[in-house]
Formats: C-alpha cells, sequence, structure tokens
C-alpha cells in the first residue's frame, strides 16, 4: 500500500512537472517570436531620441518595479484580511499571477498564480479578493479614461465622445456598486451556479470594510498613474512634438479602450496595439512608433514580470 501510493505521489509530481515545463516553454517561445518579429521591423528606430533613451528607459523600469510592488501592497492588504503575507510573499504571488494571466481572457487569469503561495483552505476566498483588486483597478482606468476624453485633440473622436463618456460613467457606478457591495452577486440567475464555498467566500468579501476598500481604490489609482506615465515616456523616446497634457490624455483612452474592449491572449498586447492606432494615430503620432512603443511597453510591464513568475511556478510544488 505505501508503494502504491508514493507511486501515485510520484506520477502526481511528474505530470504537474511537465505541465508547468510546458507552460514555462509556451511563454519562451511566444517571447522569443515576439521580440525577433519586432527587431526585424527598424522603421521606427529612426524616431528614436538617442540623447534621452538611457533616462528615459532607466524611468520605465524603475516604474515598472514601482507598478508592480503597488499591486503586492494591495493584494497584501486585501490577503492581510485572511492570510497575513509579507510584502515579498505577496510580490511572488503577484508575479505568478502575471504568468497565468498572460494567457488568459482579460487577464482574469492571475488568481492562478497568486494562490499558489497561500494555504488551500483560503484560495476560494483568495481568488474573489483578488476579482475585488481586479475590480479596483478597472475603475481608475474608467474613470480617468473619461476625463481624457476631454482634453484629446482628435478630430476622430468628436462624434464618439459623448457616447464613450456617457458610457464610461454607466461603467463607473456598476463597477462601483459591485465592488462596495459584492453581494449583488449572490442573486439569481448567477448563484445557481455557485457553491456553497463560493457564497461563503462572497459573504467574507461584503464583510470587507469600506476603509480598506477605499484605500484598494486609492492605491489603484496610484498605479494607473505609474503605468500611464510610463506609456507617454516611452513615447517621449521617439521625440513625439504632441503636449505633454495631449499625450497624457490620448494614452488614457487608449485605457479607456483596453478596459472595455476584451482581450484573449497575451496580457492584451494586441488589444493595446490597436487601441493606439485608433487614438494615438488620429493624433498624428507615426503607426510604426505606435506598435513599437506598445511592444516596448508589454516587454517591460508584462514579458519580465511573467517570465519571473514562469520561475517561481516551476518551482512551487
Amino acid at each position: 500500500m505505501v508503494n502504491q501510493h508514493g507511486n501515485k505521489r510520484f506520477k502526481k509530481s511528474y505530470f504537474q512537472f511537465w505541465i508547468k515545463l510546458v507552460f514555462a516553454v509556451a511563454i519562451l517561445t511566444y517571447l522569443s517570436w515576439k521580440i525577433s518579429a519586432s527587431l526585424g521591423e527598424g522603421h521606427a528606430l529612426y524616431h528614436f531620441e538617442f540623447n534621452n533613451i538611457g533616462i528615459l528607459l532607466t524611468a520605465v523600469l524603475l516604474l515598472m518595479v514601482l507598478n508592480w510592488s503597488i499591486e503586492a501592497l494591495k493584494w497584501k492588504r486585501l490577503m492581510n484580511e485572511l492570510q497575513p503575507l509579507s510584502f515579498s510573499t505577496a510580490l511572488t504571488g503577484v508575479l505568478a499571477g502575471v504568468s497565468t494571466g498572460l494567457i488568459t481572457p482579460n487577464r482574469v487569469g492571475n488568481f492562478i498564480g497568486r494562490v499558489v503561495v497561500l494555504d488551500k483552505e483560503h484560495r476560494t476566498k483568495a481568488t474573489l479578493l483578488t476579482l475585488l483588486s481586479n475590480l479596483a483597478q478597472f475603475v481608475p482606468s474608467i474613470f480617468f479614461g473619461c476625463w481624457g476624453l476631454l482634453f484629446i485633440n482628435a478630430d476622430f473622436f468628436n462624434d464618439s465622445r459623448v457616447i464613450l463618456f456617457g458610457g464610461g460613467l454607466v461603467l463607473i457606478i456598476l463597477a462601483m456598486s459591485l465592488y462596495l457591495n459584492p453581494k449583488l452577486i449572490n442573486r439569481k440567475p448567477f448563484n445557481l451556479w455557485f457553491s456553497d464555498k463560493i457564497i461563503d467566500a462572497i459573504a467574507f468579501v461584503q464583510s470587507t470594510s469600506l476603509y480598506l476598500k477605499l484605500h484598494i481604490i486609492g492605491l489603484s489609482a496610484g498605479r494607473y498613474f505609474v503605468f500611464v506615465t510610463q506609456y507617454v515616456l516611452i513615447l517621449l523616446l521617439f521625440n513625439q512634438p504632441q503636449h505633454l497634457v495631449h499625450l497624457f490624455a490620448g494614452v488614457s483612452v487608449v485605457y479607456l479602450l483596453m478596459t472595455i474592449i476584451p482581450g484573449f491572449f497575451f496580457g492584451k498586447l494586441f488589444v493595446r496595439e490597436a487601441a493606439g492606432l485608433l487614438v494615438l494615430g488620429e493624433m498624428g503620432i507615426p503607426n510604426e512608433v505606435i506598435l513599437v512603443t506598445g511592444f516596448i511597453l508589454w516587454l517591460i510591464n508584462i514579458a519580465l514580470p511573467s517570465l519571473a513568475g514562469a520561475i517561481i511556478l516551476l518551482g512551487k510544488k
């Protein structure tokens, strides 16, 4: 009997190892393909402001660290209600979540990587807390994107500006209602598919204090300004003449569209490029600059952290 149980455990561990290995190889293969493709198209390099490249890229990299540190702090604060974590453990979970979120629609799979650092009995509640954190990030993306519509200088949006602004306000109201009262989802027909564990987890998330929820919204707003600033700094690498106010407004509208348009795989890489071409292209920024800017931002903010996350997942049992 002991040998049989031992063989089962060995086979299970062996199977899990190969699943993790295939997962890591898939990520590496995809990243290699994107890097080689980008190097084959060097047109945007003609726009580079080489005098400031060191300073600007260093600033973008440092902001990447700040970006994911804020996200780790958000998750740590939420997890303190369930299973207290150190900042390093929270950051480990967040990076693992970046890796699993990379290949799931709208990055909803980020909870898969995060819960590996938690005790098993807490994982259902932690999953809902992670979704709450995602919803908190959704709110500033919509709110500041609507404000960006008021300052953007692209003629294309003159007719659709009111529709986008009104739709954004509706989304903010709905998102804040669900964020502050998660129990709203525990109603028919949604709860017909809920298990007792999920219903219990919803009640737990509902009990989270208003102060904590507002604190998480504040951190999400801070993180939003970090990655919007990164985008603008990378555009400045290409010596774009637009006023900073217009660049920030344009980028905020890009993130507004990214938030409301579904992205199926790879961290919304292709959605960002499509939104960038639509918004920034109308502002007069060359298409090749928009495409390379989006790829650089994705490489720094998503690809590098996801590689770290893949390594973390391979080391987990």
